[in-house]
Formats: C-alpha cells, structure tokens, sequence
C-alpha cells in the first residue's frame, strides 16, 4: 500500500542504533550504509533481512519493517476525509449535547443519533461492529465504556460517557464526551475536569520524536496525582479505514517506550479514568464495563493527526460547548485549519 509516496521528508531514529531519512518518493538510506538507496514500496523484507550479515544492519531493517507493516500512515487528503468523519461525530454529540437531561432516556438519544448521522451522509461506526447493537455507547456514572443504551431515564446528578462513530467516505471518526446531567457533586465534576485536561495532557507528547507511551505516561501521571485510578485494559487506538487499527494508545507507560510516531499517524487518544480503583469487570451483556468498586468513571476522546510533526485535532468539542453555553479555547493550539461551520 502506498504509505510513504506523498510524506514531507523526515529523520527517525530506531532503537538507538542509527537514524535513517524518508524522502519525499518513499525512498530511503542510512548514514552507516550510505551506498544503499530503497524504495519501501517495491522492497522485499524478506528475502533482504535473509541476506544480511551485518548485525547492526539487520536491527536496524527489522525494527523499521515490523513498524512499516503495522502502522497505516495517512495522506493529507485522506487526514482531510478523517476530518470530515470526526466532525459529523463532533456535530452528532452537540446535537446529543442539546437534548441530554433529566427524564430522557439513552435509548431516545440513540435513535436521534442514528438518524443525525445518516442525515449527514454517514454510516454509524459502532452499529453492528463486533455485534454491537446500537449507534452510541452510552456508559453512566460507574460505567465506564461500551454501555448498552436502555429504556432507563437519567437523573439529575448523573454523568454520562457518551461515545459515538461514523463512516464517511471509507474512514471512521470515533469522538467521546462525559456528560453532567443537572447538577453533580463536586468530587465528581472534579472527576470530569481532571480526564479532560489529562487528554491534552496526551495530545500534546503525540508529536514527531515522541513514542506511544511517552502519551500513555503523561496521562497517567496526571490523573494519578490527583488520586485517580487509569485503566489498563482499555486503551486508544490508531484510526483510518478501520476503527481500530495499529497502535494501542495505552492511557498508561513509561516515556521512551513503545512505536515511534511518524507523520501521517492518526490516533484515536481516550482516557478512561476512575474516582477510585483503576480496576474493572464486565456485565454478562458482553459489553459494558463498570469500575470495580462502582465508583464513577469520566472518559473522553479526540481523533489527532500528526501534521508536520505536530497533533492536530480532527475533531472538536465546540459543538457540545455551544450547546451547553461553554466558552474554551483549549483546542485552539492544537489547530491549524479553523472550524468551519
């Protein structure tokens, strides 16, 4: 697949060993076998690593050939198809943003979603995948993802996770926002506040240089010095033509570990973070999760490009903050290319 040919050119480094560049037509060379020029697209990995005699050398191909066969990067134009997927989503939870209260039930919310999105020219994301029987996973108070919807009102002092996908022109958006209902308790809306700010938290290590966990570490030590518990076993996600696609973007991790990010990398970054013990369990349903202690959980989630080796937010919250009479300007350093409306 052509995952190089239209990339800016860039330098990485792999495993400490050595550095190699990416030209602007996919090929590349190393400094320490500079008589060597290839071309990703038409190199046989194989049959070259069989060849190799040079440990160094065979290191340095193998760890670039595991990565370039697992991760999907993105073409500008495909990252402009991404965002017009994100923002249908984003749109979809400020239309939800509008009609979340007291006495509504999230099955009501579903069906509006499902509608909502189908208007756009959308698919929805999460109706059927995997066997999943709704548009929207809709996780209250100590539910902390893949919530089934009900028939069950909200009441006033519950929070939400609203999580929602859509399909649009052959990409996923997948967008989620934990929702006040009436008034909260302070520790909790504190809960919500701490998960949020943690994302941008996240956002901000996913650049040029950087690894997964380098984000995951970030997270976790936020949320943890403000008494939370992480989840381990729930992570983000790399996004393209398939939800879930390479690499697992854990809300947990030690810096320096993990895939190197790469420009044309588009992620899916989530945490899901508990009041109390970062443990869980699941419902006989199959799908919801709830926090082990029952204890409220908060979780939120934007889709981020990497773009000339810096995040950029194909999805915003502004939608739901219009709704709800929110002012922020949190994304604003995450965005080169302004909303348009």
């Amino acid at each position: 697949m052509p995952i190089l040919d239209t990339i800016n050119r860039w330098v990485i480094p792999i495993c400490n060993h050595t550095t190699f560049k990416i030209s602007k037509k996919g090929c590349f060379s190393l400094p320490d076998f500079s008589t060597k020029t290839i071309r990703l697209s038409t190199f046989d990995y194989n049959n070259y690593l069989k060849h190799i005699s040079n440990k160094k050398e065979y290191c340095i191909f193998a760890d670039l050939f595991r990565f370039m066969r697992s991760i999907i990067l993105k073409t500008r134009e495909e990252i402009e198809l991404m965002r017009e997927s994100a923002l249908i989503v984003s749109k979809t939870l400020g239309m939800i943003a509008s009609e979340i209260k007291p006495g509504v039930t999230t099955l009501y919310l579903d069906k509006l979603a499902e509608a909502f999105i189908r208007d756009h020219g959308a698919t929805p994301g999460f109706l059927g995948m995997y066997g999943f029987p709704n548009s929207l996973c809709m996780s209250p108070n100590a539910q902390v993802v893949h919530g089934i919807p009900t028939n069950k009102p909200l009441e006033e002092g519950d929070v939400i996770s609203v999580d929602c996908g859509a399909l649009k022109n052959g990409f996923y958006g997948d967008h989620a926002y934990s929702f006040e209902i009436g008034e909260v308790a302070p520790e909790v809306k504190k809960l919500l506040q701490v998960t949020k700010e943690s994302l941008y938290v996240g956002i901000r290590e996913f650049r040029i240089g950087n690894r997964v966990e380098d984000v995951g570490s970030a997270i976790q030590k936020y949320c943890e010095s403000h008494g939370y518990g992480v989840v381990r076993e729930l992570v983000g996600h790399g996004l393209g033509k398939k939800m879930h696609e390479d690499p697992e973007m854990p809300n947990y991790g030690k810096k320096g570990r993990g895939k190197l990010f790469v420009e044309g990398m588009v992620v899916a970054i989530e945490p899901m973070i508990n009041m109390g013990t970062k443990n869980i369990k699941q419902l006989k349903d199959g799908w919801t999760i709830l926090t082990a202690d029952g204890k409220p959980s908060a979780h939120f989630e934007h889709d981020v490009a990497l773009i000339d080796g810096k995040p950029e937010i194909l999805s915003t919250f502004k939608y739901i903050y219009d709704a709800l009479g929110i002012v922020s300007n949190e994304e604003d350093e995450f965005r080169k290319i302004p909303l348009t409306f």
